[in-house]
């Protein structure tokens, strides 16, 4: 079935009364037989930091009690420190005498001759003293495509001492794997025909980098015949594979996605006194299977006649031989780089299960999408999508539009909620991710896996009020090597119990349209104000069972009332989780999380990711160390579907001089500062033991994205968290959409 995941955020316009054909105008009560009363209440609250002050914007109430409204008051307090206050006529005005560092809750009030009205809704702002010589610098991390090409050499080697089942390893023609060592690598272009070719290169070559690296390692992956398939790192689909028509030269072939012809892969053993590299079997690849039953599908080759044969390097081509004589020699390095799953993400040391790999799934959600987006989509932000990824002429027009946006939001007393610099900054990051790694069953390396992001800005005939929406096409899956094969206890696929089951280690291409809300509605205080059924909460009425340590009833807080499936969406287009699984327990504590912090639920499809996976000198995450070089804030990484905006983490000790450093993150974990807006960081949790347990096996740092509950108002959110599309969703700005 197609989806199309749309989240958003809606609530009414500011529409003074006579905008609305509401009765006369404004009177006082001078005049004869009018009746006064208080006026209403201000809505649309929210608070931006300052210097020891806070700009508190609001828009006018929609009665003013029959008199005119004679001034605001906005009222700002700390914990139980006495309120401060400033008045003023009209939206915006400052309230000053604040202290910086300390978060304070402002209400708006106004008044007429019969005096106040109620207190407004609250907003929180944190203000802070300016960074001298400082601006905000909307940055996003470089794409994994660019990221890659980064200058790297790995040095000295170490020598393998002994092979293990998913190590991976650098493969010479040397025992010091030296200057003058030739490496095994995959070599392209991509050819989803004919494989990647399996050739020799040296390892410190002038062009080196992370590319050149990665390219080398291979993946050995134990098999039931007792030998080693040799997979790809970069290319993970890919395993080696010799047949007699290439005189046995060793290819580098898929053997999990669609190819238009029948290869396979062939198992190996290696004897590490004589260093030499020897087939066993070959296993032949059965697409037409795979196709009509969604089960990877896998045959004894009993025609393959290189078994026992031995690898030989000749010039830059390995191939098989016959008699260990004519063999070459062969080394196995330990690779530089740990690419495994660090302790932070399986922190309980859960062992690698037994289970089966769930097949991957021939589907074709992705392209439907894209076909419906295409012929759905109304000519009026056609404009904005007329070449995919990154484009001048695209991207004037969604200039333009954002433009555009902030006049009609400013006309009707509204905002944007951020600055339009980091709509257009988020848009170009992701507009310009590419898949690099071939580990998709349905992806080619190159395609973009945000093809398009435009700007919507329609009405809602009922209320008046413009709803503008920042609208992703994207893939939902990672650009780099996703890491599944690694996981320690993956989900299983759900069709009976997890010990008799299989588990998920492929990754299908996936294929959503997402809407992140553009307008400034301001926070909940509660988590329960946001009210929606897809709540892990409510899934299990807030009970866990954990093994051995009976049943807790766990509390409604910003972990547990968290939406059951996707809550954000990333830089690369991939989409986030909260921290807690569908167990109400954190995801890494099950060891269900790849390096990257994410893993393919239940029924296969895209990787989504339920921790964040960054981490301090290591090159090549969603976001990395080189990403916050030159810049006074960490990078832009996602957006809830609340309408919230993500930024990377403040790492302890390194970022201290940039922007907002000081401010602590509240119980969401974000705050506000510099006049960026209200905005999440990714951030740790330490010693963290969810609520009402025991057990304290269960206490665990946490490396969170998005802890799970939206504080983005929700309650009037069409659409919001419920499948639609193009024909009933006029705010993805398809063919309902105003002229």
């Amino acid at each position: 079935m197609q989806r199309f995941f749309y989240a958003s955020m809606v609530l009414c316009a500011a529409l003074f009364i006579n905008a609305c054909g509401g009765g006369s105008s404004s009177t006082d009560g001078s005049v004869s037989g009018i009746t006064v009363t208080v006026p209403g209440v201000p809505f649309g609250v929210s608070a931006s930091a300052g210097n020891a002050a806070a700009a508190v914007s609001f828009s006018a109430p929609s009665s003013n009690g029959g008199a005119a409204i004679s001034s605001y008051t906005a009222s700002c307090v700390s914990g139980a420190s006495a309120a401060i206050s400033a008045m003023g006529s009209a939206s915006p005005f400052t309230v000053s005498g604040l202290t910086n560092g300390l978060a304070y809750t402002c209400t708006v009030l106004a008044t007429n001759s019969a005096g106040n009205s109620a207190a407004s809704a609250s907003a929180t702002v944190t203000p802070s003293a300016p960074t001298s010589g400082t601006s905000v610098s909307y940055s996003t991390p470089a794409p994994f495509v660019n990221a890659v090409q980064a200058s790297y050499t790995p040095g000295s080697l170490t020598p393998t001492s002994a092979l293990s089942n998913r190590g991976r390893y650098l493969i010479s023609d040397t025992s010091t794997g030296g200057s003058d060592a030739n490496f095994l690598t995959i070599v392209d272009p991509y050819s989803a025909a004919a494989g990647y070719g399996a050739g020799a290169e040296k390892i410190l070559s002038t062009n080196a980098s992370y590319q050149n690296f990665l390219a080398k390692l291979v993946q050995l992956v134990a098999q039931s015949d007792g030998f080693y398939r040799l997979d790809s790192h970069l290319h993970p689909n890919n395993s080696i594979d010799a047949r007699a028509a290439d005189s046995y030269q060793l290819k580098f072939r898929n053997n999990f996605g669609k190819v238009s012809t029948r290869y396979g892969y062939v198992t190996f053993s290696y004897d590490n006194s004589t260093k030499k590299l020897q087939a066993k079997k070959r296993y032949l690849y059965d697409l037409a299977i795979a196709s009509s039953t969604g089960t990877a599908s896998y045959t004894l080759d009993a025609n393959f006649a290189a078994s026992d044969y031995y690898v030989k390097l000749s010039g830059t081509s390995f191939s098989l031989v016959a008699g260990a004589a004519n063999a070459t020699p062969l080394y196995f390095f330990n690779s530089p780089l740990d690419l495994g799953i660090p302790t932070f993400m399986n922190p309980k040391g859960i062992g690698f299960v037994a289970n089966a790999a769930a097949p991957f799934k021939i589907k074709d959600s992705a392209t439907a999408v894209l076909t419906n987006f295409a012929n759905n989509l109304s000519t009026s932000y056609k404009n904005q999508v007329s070449v995919a990824g990154p484009d001048v002429s695209t991207k004037a027009a969604a200039v333009l539009m954002l433009a555009s946006i902030k006049t009609t939001l400013v006309a009707n007393g509204e905002a944007l909620r951020y600055a339009p610099e980091v709509y257009t900054a988020f848009r170009d990051g992701a507009l310009a991710a590419k898949l690099v790694s071939d580990g998709i069953a349905d992806g080619t390396p190159g395609q973009y896996m945000v093809p398009y992001v435009y700007f919507t800005n329609e009405r809602d005939t009922t209320t008046g009020s413009y709803h503008p929406f920042m609208v992703i096409v994207h893939h939902g899956n990672q650009s780099s090597p996703n890491g599944l094969i690694d996981i320690p206890r993956p989900p299983g696929d759900g069709t009976q119990p997890y010990g008799d089951g299989k588990v998920t280690r492929y990754a299908n291409m996936e294929g959503y349209i997402t809407a992140i809300p553009l307008k400034n509605y301001g926070q909940v205080s509660a988590v329960t104000q946001n009210s929606f059924t897809s709540n892990l909460w409510i899934d299990v009425n807030g009970i866990v069972s954990l093994p051995g340590s009976g049943s807790y009833s766990m509390p409604k807080n910003v972990y547990t009332w968290a939406d059951k499936a996707d809550n954000g969406v990333l830089i690369d287009g991939s989409v986030m989780f909260p921290v807690f699984n569908n167990v109400l327990m954190p995801s890494h504590l099950a060891g269900e999380l790849s390096a990257s912090g994410c893993h393919v639920g239940q029924g296969g499809g895209g990787p989504h990711c339920h921790a964040d996976g960054y981490r301090p000198g290591f090159p090549l995450g969603l976001y990395n160390d080189a990403d916050y070089v030159g810049k006074t804030h960490p990078p832009l990484i996602g957006f809830g579907y609340d309408g919230i905006a993500l930024f990377g983490l403040y790492r302890s000790g390194s970022d201290t001089a940039m922007l907002g450093y000081a401010i602590a993150l509240d119980g969401f974990g974000a705050h506000e500062h510099d006049g960026i807006g209200y905005h999440y960081h990714a951030h740790t949790v330490d010693n963290y033991q969810p609520e009402n347990t025991t057990d304290t096996s269960y206490k665990s740092t946490l490396h969170v994205l998005m802890k799970g509950a939206y504080i983005g108002k929700t309650a009037l959110i069409p659409f919001f968290r419920q499948n639609s599309s193009f024909n009933n969703n006029k705010y993805l700005g398809g063919t309902l959409a105003s002229p």
